[in-house]
């Protein structure tokens, strides 16, 4: 039946409209489609400080609603947000004020149940006993994040100066340019793709995703350093050094690796965060095997000349630096547990050091060059021999 005062063409889009509305009155009315989260997700409080953080809602509920804040109770009392039925687009402040250090996951109850999706209304809640300490561990971040972008440029010079490559490892230029660049791309994916982002928040229902912005950067400066270097390889003189067969050996098993795993993944015979996984494992594994051809190349020369110490020395700074980082987080924010939280990570940065102390070892007292002695002359003395 066509509406009054509508013609044929008017009556059909007014049918359109009402289905329209029914579907989303009606049908989804019946799910909800109001979608609630919490900003921001990660906070930062000091012991005993007030913290806001908000509850956004945005979209259409056909039933009222509560969502209830009363979990922890270190962090939070009881509190309760009420939503009507109806259109919701706006925010409401959550004011809590912690009575205990420690970390704290604030994950409300919605009543009545599968309403909107819950997996993500959660915010992480991490409470220090001193403020100043923050600042320290912050300082501290960007003091090692110096170090360790620093330390490529030390061999850079000493090749330019040189015009020589003699004396520095092509194995392990080579294996840890592989290593850093599975790190962009596992960064990259990680930080930028909604895809594989939501598959990591899956399968860490609570998890913040552990990639941030500098992870990037940092990541794209080491390919870029070790980069520079491998092209002063084919610039200056190498004294007939090259990539060893162990090592191409290594890096073919590296790739192909990479390829079956991508081909996997493009096959959708596995998820595309697996593949990722991979190739932060591979990160690591360089990490572990880097160092061994160049600690080689000294012992077998019995010199560490034409390896710049000062890289290492800014790399054993650097991981100093983020130890101390890591223990005083841990005691500000009384979760010890953090530090072996990643064992890998926490274990790769022992070994590098254990390294850089090895390195050290060879260029100042294994392998150590003696200074050349200055001539002195003796006027007097040498008068007294010619008489």
């Amino acid at each position: 039946m066509l509406l009054r005062g509508c013609t044929c063409t008017d009556s059909f889009m007014c049918v359109l409209l009402w289905l329209s509305l029914l579907g989303t009155v009606g049908v989804g009315a019946s799910f909800g489609n109001l979608s609630l989260s919490l900003a921001p997700q990660s906070i930062v409080v000091t012991f005993g400080e007030n913290v806001t953080f908000t509850i956004e809602a945005n979209g259409y509920t056909a039933v009222p609603m509560e969502v209830q804040f009363y979990q922890p109770a270190e962090v939070l009392s009881n509190q309760t947000v009420a939503f009507a039925e109806g259109w919701h687009n706006g925010s409401t402040p959550i004011l809590v004020q912690p009575s205990k250090q420690g970390r704290f996951i604030v994950k409300p109850r919605v009543e009545p149940s599968r309403v909107v999706d819950e997996s993500r209304l959660f915010v992480m809640i991490k409470v220090a006993m001193y403020q100043p300490l923050i600042i320290v561990s912050l300082l501290i971040g960007w003091t090692y994040t110096a170090c360790w972008s620093a330390g490529y440029y030390p061999q850079i010079w000493l090749n330019y100066r040189r015009k020589s490559v003699v004396g520095l490892s092509f194995d392990f230029l080579y294996i840890n340019i592989v290593g850093h660049v599975c790190y962009v791309v596992f960064n990259a994916f990680l930080y930028w793709n909604s895809y594989v982002e939501n598959e990591y928040f899956r399968r860490h229902p609570f998890g913040l995703n552990p990639v941030i912005g500098n992870d990037i950067g940092f990541a794209m400066h080491a390919v870029f350093g070790t980069g520079f270097t491998i092209l002063q390889c084919r610039m200056y003189d190498t004294g007939g050094n090259s990539v060893s067969t162990p090592a191409k050996a290594i890096i073919s098993i590296y790739m192909m690796i990479i390829t079956i795993t991508f081909s996997a993944a493009a096959l959708r015979l596995m998820h595309w965060l697996d593949f990722l996984y991979i190739m932060s494992y591979i990160k690591l594994s360089t990490t572990m095997i880097k160092y061994f051809p160049q600690a080689y190349m000294n012992y077998r020369r019995k010199s560490t000349e034409g390896f710049e110490i000062l890289n290492r020395l800014l790399d054993l700074a650097g991981g100093l630096f983020g130890i101390l980082q890591m223990v005083i987080n841990a005691w500000n924010f009384d979760d010890w547990r953090s530090i072996g939280g990643d064992p890998v990570k926490f274990g790769l940065g022992i070994f590098s050091i254990l390294f850089d102390l090895v390195f050290m070892f060879q260029h100042y007292i294994l392998y150590r060059k003696p200074k050349p002695r200055k001539h002195v002359e003796y006027p007097l003395y040498e008068q007294a021999n010619k008489m």
